[in-house]
Order: C-alpha cells, then structure tokens, then sequence
C-alpha cells in the first residue's frame, strides 16, 4: 500500500521505506532548529561588543519536561483515512481499465519492471509502453479529481 507525503498542498504517494525516512529527516531538522542545544553570539551594532546568548535548551531531560517527544512521528488518524479512501478509489479505477492496461500497471508498479523490460518483453519501443502508461495514468486520474 503506498503512502503518501505533503508536499505544499500536494499530496504524493511515496513507498513505506520513504515515507519513513521523511518523517524521521522532518522530525530531525525540527529537533535541529528548535531543540537542540545551540548558543550564539551577538554583536551590539552600536559598539561591536560581543554577547554570548546561551542555548534555549540544556538538556533532553528538561526537554522531555516541557513535552518534547522523541518517537518517530506516527500518521494522524486523518492521514490513515485519506489513504485508505484513495486506496479504495484507485481499485474501483483499476477496475475500469481493460486487460493490457491492468497488466502494464501491474508490470510497472507492482513488480516493479522498468519501461524499457516491459517494451523488451512486448516486443516494441519504450517510448510505445511511455505513452500506453501516461494515457491510462490519465484515465486514473481522473478518478482522483
């Protein structure tokens, strides 16, 4: 089942493995800019005189006081439901589509073959199998809007 990650307003599907590590590289950069212990030096722009301003955080203990929580961030119950009705609406479409389309789709997306192995096994050019996969990802689409 594929999962799905926000960028800007858009929502794209991404594998498991991916959809991981981007939650775990988000929860990271939010760990870098907002939690971690970092001082830093000001200069008063009037006399040039250096002031160390101390860290915001001392320590993972005071952290985990004030509720910061270090587990990989879980999907919110609305992320679940969005997949699984976009799970449900794609079935319903693959079913629309005939036998060949089904089969492209299958060869292409669940085990995984490139454009040029499934043109090699079909006997024709990969720019033959690019255009049959980008009309039947548009008669897809249009389940989706």
């Amino acid at each position: 089942m594929s999962k799905f990650i926000k960028i800007g307003k858009e929502r794209v599907p991404v594998s498991k493995e991916i959809y991981k590590e981007y939650y775990k590289m988000r929860r990271r950069e939010r760990y870098m800019e907002e939690d971690i212990k970092v001082g830093r030096i000001d200069i008063d722009p009037e006399t040039g005189e250096p002031t160390f301003i101390p860290s915001k955080e001392d320590s993972i203990e005071r952290l985990m006081e004030l509720g910061a929580d270090f587990v990989d961030e879980q999907p919110t119950i609305e992320d679940i439901l969005c997949d699984k009705a976009t799970l449900l609406i794609l079935q319903e479409a693959l079913k629309e589509l005939n036998r060949e389309e089904q089969e492209l789709i299958q060869a292409l997306y669940h085990k995984n073959l490139t454009v040029r192995e499934v043109a090699k096994q079909e006997n024709t050019s990969h720019v033959t199998v690019i255009k049959r996969r980008d009309k039947i990802l548009a008669k897809l689409r249009k389940f989706f809007t």
